[in-house]
């Protein structure tokens, strides 16, 4: 089995920087699941499968999107899901000046009216983000909300290879999952991954929740 040895590096010295969380506690046995770059025209649907399948999710979205749709702001809302930052037009953070990254942040912070969860989270674009843009956005009070499990589903499309990637033998309690919106493929895999994830003991909650003292 292929190890990604940078990955580990990295995931290493996340769990060990104060505010950046990348997995919660297994007390609990409850997971999170996360959406990136939302939010888009298949929205709508994503929203009503997770109704069916009785999950809340959090959802990391782009100030420009945002800007576009400020209903489906509303309906994550409105459905109980976590809505955090994403960055305004998904440009790296670690690209970005500590004055250009502060007004991506204030942007999309406008655009979806401000986080309802009473704190302020962060997911940056690509998960690029270097000790600058670190302490410029900690320095801003943002919790930067990492993942543990990367669904892969940028790069693939088979949805019974997703399901198991994201089934109980690679997510456990207190993983925090990534996936992306505006893929078929993830919601045809999301019944069976949510499925198994509840047949194994597994609680779908936000991230607030799931880092919640």
């Amino acid at each position: 089995m292929a190890v990604n040895v940078r990955a580990l590096v990295k995931n290493a010295v996340f769990d060990r920087i104060p505010g950046v969380l990348r997995k919660g506690p297994a007390i609990g046995k409850r997971v999170a699941l996360t959406f990136d770059d939302g939010p888009d025209p298949m929205t709508p649907q994503l929203l009503e499968l997770l109704d069916d399948l009785g999950v809340p999710a959090t959802f990391f979205v782009c100030g420009n999107r945002a800007v576009e749709h400020p209903q489906l702001i509303r309906e994550y809302v409105r459905r109980g899901h976590q809505v955090a930052n994403h960055g305004f037009d998904h440009q790296r953070f670690s690209k970005l000046s500590r004055r250009a990254l502060l007004e991506q942040m204030d942007q999309t912070e406008r655009a979806i009216g401000g986080q309802v969860s009473g704190q302020a989270w962060v997911r940056p674009p690509h998960g690029s983000i270097d000790p600058l843009s670190m302490l410029t956005l900690r320095s801003a009070g943002y919790i930067i909300a990492m993942w543990s499990v990367d669904s892969m589903d940028h790069s693939e499309h088979d949805p019974a290879k997703l399901a198991e990637t994201c089934g109980p033998a690679n997510v456990g309690a207190g993983d925090v999952v990534l996936f992306h919106e505006g893929q078929t493929w993830t919601m045809e895999a999301l019944p069976r991954i949510v499925a198994a994830l509840h047949a194994s003991g597994l609680e779908c909650v936000t991230m607030h929740d799931l880092f919640a003292k």
